[in-house]
């Protein structure tokens, strides 16, 4: 008989890595930076494992746990490795690695110019609602996720807006699609309204409804081969969004 088989995936999201393109040493210790407590390599793979059969064993539903790495500290001979970790079953968080205070932020209406010289408006009263991606060329974990959200936009594409925003120069970033398809409307040079939506490191991605309010910020996807698992998480959002 067939049965559905519960997914538990751990999708690594390395900061550092968009931030940089130089080769990262190789950490001995990692940080737990909810409790302050320093791990040796053993220590932290029990910690996952840990987490992992105390949160999930007798619970059912699509499990989600991801690690979020912050940038490196060395000290003397020591590379230290800071994380932390969001907890997700079906669409409600035990952990949330930060605390999102934009959640629930109206956007002050305003208009861009995207890279296909259209005007589109982010913010105030919309047909649709919005997911926006934040990222950047030079981000891996943000071209990582991109064949998963293109393929969000093929499924909802007549009912959301979907718009990647970024700091990087239109040059680069066409420079950019002609090497990857990413099929999103295109926003460049927009560093001052990034400050103003987005909460944490690279790719974020945050879902406005049709009133102009932020009801979702979310991480990167990965890059994980079956699109289908990856995205069921952004489709109960964007469906709960179309009601």
């Amino acid at each position: 008989m067939k049965t559905k088989v519960l997914i538990f995936s751990i999708f690594l999201i390395l900061f550092l890595g968009c931030k940089q393109k130089s080769k990262r040493p190789t950490p001995n210790f990692y940080k737990n930076l909810f409790t302050e407590e320093l791990l040796s390599e053993s220590e932290f793979k029990q910690l996952i494992d840990n987490l992992h059969v105390r949160n999930f064993d007798s619970i059912k539903g699509e499990k989600n746990i991801n690690i979020h790495f912050y940038e490196l500290t060395i000290s003397n001979d020591s590379v230290i490795q800071p994380f932390k970790y969001d907890i997700r079953v079906g669409n409600e968080y035990l952990v949330r690695a930060d605390s999102f205070e934009k959640i629930g932020m109206e956007i002050s209406p305003q208009t861009f110019l995207t890279t296909d010289g259209d005007s589109i408006q982010i913010g105030g009263k919309q047909t649709k609602p919005i997911l926006i991606n934040l990222w950047f060329v030079e981000c891996g974990g943000c071209v990582a996720e991109i064949p998963a959200l293109n393929k969000l936009r093929e499924k909802y594409a007549d009912k959301v807006n979907f718009i990647a925003i970024t700091f990087d120069d239109e040059k680069k970033v066409m420079s950019f699609l002609k090497r990857k398809e990413f099929n999103f409307k295109h926003i460049t040079n927009a560093e001052k309204f990034i400050e103003y939506i987005g909460s944490k490191p690279y790719p974020e991605n945050i879902f406005i409804d049709r009133d102009g309010f932020i009801q979702n910020i979310e991480g990167g996807l990965g890059n994980q081969a079956d699109l289908d698992l990856v995205t069921t998480y952004f489709d109960s959002i964007i469906e709960k969004l179309l009601l």
